[in-house]
């Protein structure tokens, strides 16, 4: 994937990233506000020879590494607090200490953090004290054994002096609310990011042109936009329009950017192939997204406006839309013209309230409730249906039931003389869409492309 890709996804899922870092950057917040005050006392203490020598120099230094394991000790500390008089328990003393100290540096640092700031400059002051008179203590009786390597004995000592006796802090150290809550908001955007891009990737919905040619290796034909296009929806919102040609946004708005991009589209079907004339097209949809009706509707209606006489046919017997669409009865269509055994029977066109456009309704199956739509779709009865239809028009544009759901389609697309997929943005599952891809190519349907709708 493409930097911008990634930049889509985040910005697409946007919402994750802003929930994800305030919850993260609130709990934070409140966690930390929740936490009792704590107070930071430091004492520092330096070796220093006297008189100043490398060699009482250089075991001051390593006598001070020694010395910070025996302040951490619990004896030490429990008798550094006897010694000042303070009752507080040892084991609360020791985990409020902690030591620093440069292994290059005559220094070394005590620190006592406490949530009481008296108890901690107490303890503080107490140790460093301590320490004081322990280590003077027995640098007192080690100097006075040691020797240089020519066998003198060096006349001086080490010094262990306290250089501050700090008071009661007034200001607390912590909880550093709002850097923790920084933080809490930079780890709540990095989830955020992880998530997003979980989300995006269990979330298998073609969206754009590059996911369409992407998964399914196939040309965006057509791009069209629902807007507020008159006629446009599902079924079951209600499709019929006040008069025949508000179904149809190429008559009604035919300036508007939705009747621009079937013009597109229709062009984009017509020459399709230059080596042959492209007659007769099926409007496939993968999954039952309601969008079928309306695009087929649109797509004839475009035909028929560029002069060219168009019939619609209302292939889909199991819910058919376009008698709706159009606001005429669903008496005599298609259904009943193939279970009608009169070879001579006149096909069902009725004038759609277009010039040059004319409707095949899909007619009703009610008495015929044991035959399924693809068996009928699939009897040598509609070869012929097609064959006289496009002697008496140009184009045919044929709408059937959802590909992934029923056989009719499949039936019908080797019969055409191209394919369309409908593919709508935010909608369409890749897996459908595959899979309906998938079937058409298995009957040998000449697919021309994918037609996506936004919006």
């Amino acid at each position: 994937m493409r930097p911008e890709e990634y930049l889509a996804i985040l910005a697409r899922r946007w919402w994750i990233l802003v929930v994800a870092a305030l919850v993260a950057g609130l709990s934070a917040f409140l966690y930390s506000e929740a936490q009792p005050r704590t107070y930071q006392v430091s004492v520092r203490l330096m070796a220093v020879a006297q008189p100043p020598d490398y060699w009482l120099d250089l075991y001051a230094k390593n006598r001070l590494a020694s010395y910070q394991d025996l302040i951490r000790s619990w004896d030490f500390v429990s008798q550094a607090l006897q010694q000042a008089g303070l009752d507080i328990d040892p084991g609360h003393a020791l985990g409020t200490l902690t030591l620093g100290r440069n292994q290059d540096s005559n220094l070394v640092q005590i620190v006592v953090t406490d949530t009481d700031p008296e108890r901690a400059a107490a303890i503080a002051n107490a140790v460093a004290d301590a320490f004081v008179a322990r280590s003077a203590e027995e640098n007192r009786q080690i100097l006075e054994r040691f020797t240089d390597p020519r066998g003198e004995r060096i006349q001086g000592t080490v010094e262990v002096v306290k250089l501050e006796s700090p008071g009661p802090p007034g200001t607390p150290v912590g909880p550093r609310v709002k850097l923790n809550s920084a933080a809490g908001l930079l780890l709540g955007l990095a989830f955020g990011v992880v998530l997003a891009f979980g989300v995006e990737y269990f979330d298998d919905r073609l969206r754009n042109e590059r996911e369409v040619q992407r998964y399914l290796a196939l040309a965006t034909v057509g791009r069209i936009d629902r807007g507020a296009s008159p006629g446009w929806g599902r079924r079951k919102s209600g499709m019929r329009p006040r008069n025949p040609k508000r179904g149809l946004v190429v008559v009604a708005e035919p300036t508007s950017p939705q009747a621009e991009a079937y013009r597109a589209l229709r062009a984009a079907i017509v020459f399709a192939e230059r080596d042959r004339t492209l007659r007769s097209v099926l409007v496939a949809e993968a999954d039952a997204t309601g969008d079928r009706a309306a695009v087929a509707a649109n797509i004839a209606a475009a035909l028929a406006l560029a002069g060219d006489r168009v019939a619609l046919v209302d292939a889909d017997l199991r819910a058919p839309q376009l008698h709706e669409l159009f606001g005429l009865p669903n008496t005599n269509g298609l259904a009943g013209w193939l279970l009608s055994d009169d070879l001579a029977a006149p096909l069902p066109l009725v004038p759609a309230g277009c010039d040059r456009l004319h409707l095949v309704p899909a007619g009703s199956l009610a008495s015929e409730a044991s035959l399924n739509p693809a068996d009928l779709l699939s009897q040598p009865r509609f070869v012929e249906f097609l064959d006289r239809l496009s002697r008496e028009v140009t184009y045919i544009v044929i709408v059937a039931a959802p590909v992934c759901e029923y056989g009719d389609a499949l039936a019908i697309a080797p019969r055409v003389d191209g394919v369309v997929l409908l593919v709508s943005g935010g909608r369409t599952r890749r897996t459908a869409a595959q899979a309906a891809k998938q079937a058409l190519e298995r009957v040998g349907a000449r697919l021309l492309g994918a037609v996506l709708l936004q919006g």
